[in-house]
């Protein structure tokens, strides 16, 4: 599945327990990672004007990195993306 076709749906309704598979975006790879556990969900509010930030939902998963619930994306890297468990 290609960054473009994930369904931010199946995303955005991730609570802490949810099980996500990590996958890695390395060279358009999408090798899996691990599978793990949501720990945490956090709505982060917008700050408007210059040096600003959109308004966003993160999780954070066991190694302490936060995912956009939007993109799927890893937060300030964009280094793996997750998907909710089938």
């Amino acid at each position: 599945m290609s960054t473009s076709t994930i369904s931010t749906n199946d995303l955005a309704n991730l609570q802490a327990g949810d099980k996500v598979v990590v996958k890695s975006l390395d060279e358009n790879t999408e090798e899996t990672i691990c599978t793990t556990a949501v720990l945490d969900r956090r709505d982060v509010p917008a700050i408007p004007g210059w040096g600003g930030r959109e308004e966003k939902t993160l999780v954070r998963l066991g190694s302490g990195s936060w995912y956009d619930l939007a993109t799927g994306l890893q937060d300030d890297s964009g280094a793996t993306r997750i998907e909710r468990c089938a």
